[in-house]
């Protein structure tokens, strides 16, 4: 039984059992915690600027850059500010994804992928590279159902 509890224990983590006990232990927000999102934005354009002047770079390429920066900003505070359930389900599926499904098709293009040749050889790849994909959602999934969907700090 003790076994079963240190099992459970670890792969819950840090998250306590039961919702009543969450509320609890929520954490009030440091205070440089806005001034962080507002320095992150000041830093991104003042970069972008930079870089028009220093580096020369095309003006399309700095504005392209400069909104997925935002973007990515945005999608941060969004997560960490509002999380919602179906946020933090897609968070971890594609948390899922990247570090199981890629370096898996990774592998997999190393390793298997040089041994099936002709004109099989594309669609299969594809095929087996997708799979491995899905596994890494199913994977992510599997830990966010574990964690009860909850991301680390994010009381």
């Amino acid at each position: 039984m003790n076994a079963k509890k240190s099992l459970e224990s670890r792969i819950r983590g840090w998250i306590p059992k039961d919702s009543v006990t969450l509320r609890l232990y929520k954490m009030p927000k440091p205070m440089w915690w806005k001034p962080l999102w507002i320095s992150l934005l000041i830093v991104t354009i003042a970069t972008a600027i930079l870089s028009f002047f220093t580096l020369h770079m095309p003006l399309q390429q700095l504005i392209i850059g400069t909104v997925v920066a935002f973007v990515a900003i945005g999608f941060a505070y969004y997560i960490r500010i509002k999380p919602s359930f179906k946020a933090n389900r897609a968070l971890y599926v594609l948390l899922g994804i990247t570090p199981f499904g890629f370096v898996l098709s990774v592998a997999y293009a190393v390793f298997l992928g040089r041994y099936v040749t002709g004109w099989l050889m594309g669609w299969f790849n594809i095929i087996v590279t997708i799979g491995i994909l899905i596994t890494g959602a199913f994977i992510g999934d599997w830990i966010g159902k574990r964690r009860n969907y909850q991301l680390p700090l994010s009381l």
